[in-house]
């Protein structure tokens, strides 16, 4: 099959310039051979028009015209940048020399006599013609390799403007995947080792200290040339707040290139970071040390957000110790009002006015030990730092024995209180969910007037369990119902309205509920129209025993003990001993550490009362000699104003059987101490849990 054949070139335009009309047609023929276009103009000022509309590839022009004649023409068309270079072939019947000269001067090509030899005129108009077509088609394939430069530059610059967007997004995931700094700081050396650089130094200033770190691309090398070379560019970066370019010291060790960039965020100069190549890889272009700014700014946003998040967890520990110091400074004189308490009530006698007011104590000593034990709480939930110790807990049961210690403190002798309830077993934290029901019918009798009622009731319903209370109170209008548990919220209130609270109560109610997976709902119908609260748990099967007789709770009634007090507070350790010393027992007291365990080993206790917070040697050292010693089976119960989760690990770690959070009930104390009689029998004294 043959091959089609090339199509033939397209025609170009060569200009004849005479002002007789025969000439023109005469010199039209004669080029009309070469199948090009000719065009003819009678004037020079047409042809210079021609010339500015198009291109020709050669210029016939006649000498002698009116007006304009050629050398003028020619003179006018050299001086346009664009015409300069226009082969020019002058036609005339003169044969003068001197206007040969002129016309070669102006830079003709050809001067021609008339009447001109056809065959001459084709060859010398076809030359420029050819040289003509020969000029075109290498600007076109300049122009086309110039394109194609300019393709393959923007596709070059395309990828790598991709990869470079590439690489800052990993990076910044990278640095962004951990809030702890040296993690970070790790992650951002690494980013920059071996990629961008062989070595990198990255310098922060952290709490009035500074911090280095540094990653070379071989483990095995020096890195101390690269940084002290490094050095100066930082010290100027972080001055001067501008990227500093360090070029080769000739003569020097290190022979490569570096750039130190300052690390900037919310208007903060943190530190800056510097990455140097050495001489086997190409020194740093524009393009690298905007990559590499770009790096530093995501790696200041990195390093402030640890920064910050490390403020945040300083923050958080400094309000946990000041709110754990606050509540031990607290308890610690609650401890002495509770343990005076007790004996006003073992030497006092039952009549009135001396019993209403030892009643109103006490009433008021649960309040003020129930705020300061929510205050606490309320702080650790909100930071996650309580955890649960879930067993098979029937909620009717709990509900009953709030409401009982509710009747035994005398709370609701002014109220109206029903309370149904049908067996309904749940997983729960037993503690947690009496402070629960306790903060809820606490809530409803302060709000509830004199003479209102409460209704309480506890079933199971469908895969839940149900507890709901619901009162004859002050009730809740609609903006204060949507804010019913958020923390420190408090409705306006008269002035001369005693109940009140701190605002934690709710929000500790709702937070513990949550974590056992369950949910609360109020309902008001609005300003005194009372209240409703429903918890719903999610419901577990009875365990096996559930059937089984409930085992008696133990007699208080107790035998004589020989009990030792270690407590540094006179006030806390005279008012626990004169109690203590009431109900018939031998007591001993020690000021310190150091005597407790001396008489420890003197008098052989049965039971012995640690303050934890001893001055020199501590609660927790006082227990750990004493199971060292021999005193191995002595009941060691550790008393403390500190009551998180940690304190009573310690406590139980260094040998404590139980731990009693301040003030200690006195009748908590008795239930202990009836407690060991048996135990005493039996010649044992097992581990027990710790308690509240």
């Amino acid at each position: 099959m043959s091959q089609p054949k090339p199509a033939p070139p397209a025609p170009v335009n060569i200009l004849v310039v005479d002002d007789r009309p025969a000439q023109l047609s005469a010199m039209e023929a004669l080029l009309a051979d070469l199948g090009e276009n000719v065009v003819c103009v009678s004037s020079g000022a047409d042809a210079l028009r021609q010339l500015l509309e198009r291109e020709f590839a050669v210029l016939l022009l006649d000498v002698n015209m009116p007006d304009m004649d050629g050398f003028e023409t020619a003179t006018i068309i050299r001086q346009r940048s664009r015409l300069r270079h226009i082969p020019i072939i002058f036609i005339t019947a003169g044969s003068d020399d001197t206007h040969a000269l002129q016309g070669y001067s102006l830079g003709a090509v050809d001067y021609i006599l008339t009447p001109v030899i056809p065959e001459v005129l084709r060859t010398k108009v076809r030359v420029f013609v050819e040289l003509f077509r020969m000029t075109e088609q290498l600007k076109r394939q300049a122009d086309e390799r110039v394109a194609l430069a300019e393709e393959r530059a923007a596709r070059a610059a395309a990828e790598a403007t991709s990869r470079r967007a590439g690489f800052l997004a990993d990076a910044g995931k990278s640095m962004a995947r951990s809030l702890n700094l040296e993690s970070t700081l790790t992650s951002i050396l690494r980013l920059v080792v071996p990629d961008l650089a062989d070595f990198a130094v990255l310098r922060l200033s952290v709490a009035g200290a500074e911090m280095v770190r540094t990653l070379h691309r071989d483990p095995n090398a020096a890195s101390d040339a690269s940084a002290s070379i490094l050095r100066d560019a930082m010290d100027h970066a972080v001055r001067s707040l501008v990227t500093q370019v360090v070029p080769s010291a000739l003569g020097s060790e290190w022979g490569g290139r570096g750039v130190a960039c300052p690390l900037l965020a919310r208007g903060t100069t943190l530190g800056v970071l510097a990455v140097a190549v050495e001489d086997s890889r190409p020194s740093f272009g524009p393009s690298a040390v905007i990559l590499i700014e770009e790096v530093c700014s995501r790696a200041a946003i990195a390093i402030d957000n640890c920064l910050l998040y490390r403020e945040i967890q300083s923050r958080d520990a400094r309000k946990d110790q000041y709110v754990a110091m606050l509540a031990h400074e607290l308890r610690n004189p609650l401890a002495v009002i509770s343990s005076a308490l007790g004996i006003l009530e073992q030497v006092g006698d039952r009549q009135d006015p001396a019993e209403r007011a030892r009643e109103a104590i006490g009433r008021q000593l649960q309040n003020l030990t129930q705020l300061i034990d929510d205050l606490v709480d309320v702080a650790r939930i909100t930071t996650g730092k309580i955890t649960l110790s879930r067993s098979s807990v029937n909620l009717a049961e709990s509900a009953e024995r709030c409401l009982r210690a509710f009747n035994a403190a005398g709370r609701n002798r002014e109220h109206g209180v029903r309370i149904q309830c049908r067996d309904t077993w749940i997983d729960a934290d037993p503690v947690r969910l009496d402070q629960i029901l306790t903060n809820l019918m606490d809530n409803a009798l302060k709000y509830t007037p004199e003479g209102g009622r409460i209704d309480i009731r506890v079933e199971p319903l469908g895969d839940d369990g149900i507890f709901e209370i619901s009162d004859t109170g002050v009730g809740m209008p609609p903006d204060v119902l949507a804010h019913a548990f958020d923390l420190f919220f408090q409705a306006d209130r008269p002035s001369d309205r005693a109940e009140g609270g701190l605002g934690i109560g709710l929000t500790l109610v709702r937070h513990l509920v949550e974590l056992h997976s369950g949910t609360i709902e109020v309902a008001s119908s609005g300003a005194g129209k009372g209240s409703r609260f429903t918890v719903r748990f999610p419901r577990t099967a009875a365990p096996a025993a559930a059937d089984e007789p409930r085992v008696p709770l133990p007699n208080h009634a107790t035998h004589p003990c020989r009990i030792l007090i270690v407590e540094d507070n006179e006030d806390a350790r005279e008012t626990l001993k004169i109690f203590l010393a009431l109900a018939g027992h031998d007591i001993h007291c020690a000021g310190d550490g150091a005597t407790g365990v001396e008489l420890a080993e003197a008098t052989d206790p049965d039971l012995i009362l640690i303050d934890v917070g001893l001055p020199g040697m501590d609660g927790y050292e006082v227990a750990r000699r004493l199971r060292a010693g021999q005193k191995r089976n002595a009941f060691l119960v550790a008393l403390s104003g500190y009551g998180q989760l940690e304190d009573r690990r310690k406590a139980l770690e260094a040998g404590f059987d139980m731990y009693i959070v301040k003030p200690a009930n006195p009748h908590q104390l008795s239930t202990v101490i009836a407690s060991l009689q048996p135990r005493r029998q039996a010649g044992e004294c097992p581990r027990e849990p710790s308690i509240e």
